[in-house]
C-alpha cells in the first residue's frame, strides 16, 4: 500500500482522544455485564444492548487502527501477523485458562454456571479448543460458555484475517484467497464485518479529514441523538427485518442491522472528533501518558470481567441495590485486571520482539542456505 498524500486521518491527538474511548467502552461493558449477572439490582437505563453496542465501537476503531498501521507501505504480511499474534495470544490463553478455573475450582459455596455448560473432561476440552482456534462464533460450534465476550475476538481475528490477505496479496492469489477466508469465516460473521471495515474506510476517505472546526460539535451532537435512536428503533424494527430475511443462525450477529447503523453513528463520531481533537493539540497530548495506562489493560479488562463477575456472584458477593456498593465492585474489578494486565497484555510487547528475532534468525539462515 502507499503512503496517503494527506495527512493520515489517525493523528496523534485523536488516538489519545480514542485511548480513553477504548477503555471507556470496556468500562461500560464491564458494568453492563455486571447488571446483566445480577451483580446489581438498582435502576440502571440500558439493557443488553448498551454493552453490544460498545463492542462494535470496538470494531470501528480496531478496523481503523490496523488499516492505519500498514498505510505506510513497510509493513508485510510476516510483520502483520507477528503484530496481531502477539496482541491477542497474551491475553487470549490466559483468559481461557482462568475462565476455566473459575467456572470449575475457584468457584464458591454458591456456583454460577451458564445453562450449557459442560459437565465432562471430553466438553471441557472442546470448550477449550474452539475459542483458542478461533472458530468458536461458527453457526454449531460451542463457545466459551464460561466467557461470552470472547465471541467479538473470534470475529475480529477473521477480520484481521481477511483485510491481511486483501491488503498483502496480488493478483488471482488474493482473488482466491480472500474468497476462501470469507467463506470459511462463515455468513454470520460476515454479516458484521461491513461495521469493522467503517473504520478502515476512514483511512482512505480524503473526505473525513477535511470537516470544518465549525462543524465538528454538530456533527459529534447528531451522533450522538442517533446513537440514542438508536435504542428506540432496534428491537421493534431492525432487529425484526434481520431476522425476516436471514436464512440460518445468525448467532451473536442476530443484531447485524442495528450493529452496523451503530457502526456507521460511530464512523460519523470519528470523523466529528478529529478536527476537535487537533484543535486542543496541546492539553489532549498532555493527557497521553494517562490514556495509553487505561487503554494498556482494556483488553484484559474486556475478556477477564465476566469470570471475575461469576466468581464474586459463587462467593455470595453482590451490591444488591447500593449504587455505593456496585461502584466498589466495579472498581475492584477494575483495579484486578489492571494487577492481571501485566502479566498480559504487558508482556505483549516482549512476544513480539521475541517473535521478531525467530523471524530474522529463521530469514538469515534462509538466506545463508
Amino acid at each position: 500500500m502507499s503512503r496517503p498524500a494527506e495527512e493520515p486521518f489517525l493523528t496523534r491527538p485523536l488516538s489519545v482522544v480514542l485511548d480513553f474511548v477504548r477503555f471507556g467502552a470496556a468500562l461500560l461493558v464491564v458494568v453492563g455485564h455486571a447488571v446483566q449477572l445480577g451483580l446489581y439490582h438498582g435502576d440502571f437505563p440500558f439493557g443488553v444492548r448498551m454493552q453490544h453496542y460498545c463492542v462494535i465501537v470496538f470494531f470501528v476503531l480496531s478496523g481503523l487502527v490496523i488499516s492505519t498501521s500498514v498505510l505506510g507501505g513497510r509493513s508485510n504480511l510476516g510483520r502483520y501477523a507477528v503484530a496481531r499474534i502477539s496482541r491477542i495470544l497474551p491475553v487470549a490463553i490466559p483468559a481461557l485458562i482462568f475462565s476455566t478455573l473459575a467456572a470449575y475450582l475457584l468457584a464458591g459455596p454458591s456456583p454460577v454456571r451458564m445453562d450449557n455448560s459442560p459437565e465432562d473432561a471430553l466438553a471441557i476440552t472442546k470448550q477449550l479448543l474452539a475459542p483458542l482456534t478461533f472458530i468458536s462464533a461458527w453457526p454449531g460450534v460451542a463457545g466459551p460458555v464460561w466467557n461470552p465476550p470472547y465471541w467479538s475476538l473470534c470475529y475480529e481475528v477473521w477480520y484481521y484475517a481477511i483485510f491481511a490477505l486483501a491488503a498483502f496479496l496480488r493478483g488471482w492469489r488474493r482473488a482466491v484467497a480472500v474468497t476462501l477466508s470469507c467463506f470459511a469465516a462463515g455468513g454470520a460473521i460476515l454479516l458484521l464485518m461491513p461495521a469493522w471495515l467503517f473504520g478502515v474506510a476512514l483511512t482512505h476517505a480524503p473526505a473525513a479529514r477535511r470537516l470544518p472546526l465549525a462543524l465538528a460539535p454538530l456533527v459529534l451532537v447528531a451522533a450522538g441523538w442517533a446513537a440514542l435512536a438508536l435504542f428506540e428503533i432496534d428491537r421493534e424494527v431492525l432487529n425484526p427485518m434481520l431476522k425476516a430475511w436471514w436464512p440460518g443462525d445468525a448467532e451473536w450477529s442476530e443484531w447485524a442491522l442495528s450493529d452496523l447503523a451503530m457502526g456507521l453513528i460511530m464512523t460519523v463520531a470519528l470523523v466529528g472528533s478529529r478536527p476537535l481533537a487537533e484543535a486542543m493539540a496541546g492539553p489532549v497530548l498532555r493527557l497521553g501518558a494517562a490514556a495509553k495506562s487505561l487503554a494498556g489493560f482494556s483488553f484484559t479488562l474486556y475478556l477477564f470481567h465476566w469470570p471475575l463477575i461469576q466468581l464474586l456472584r459463587s462467593w455470595g458477593i453482590e451490591a444488591g441495590r447500593s449504587f455505593t456498593a456496585f461502584t466498589a465492585l466495579i472498581g475492584a474489578i477494575v483495579l484486578a485486571c489492571a494487577a492481571i494486565s501485566i502479566l498480559t497484555e504487558r508482556q505483549a510487547p516482549r512476544l513480539r520482539r521475541w517473535m521478531d528475532e525467530r523471524s530474522s534468525a529463521g530469514a538469515g539462515r534462509v538466506a545463508r542456505a
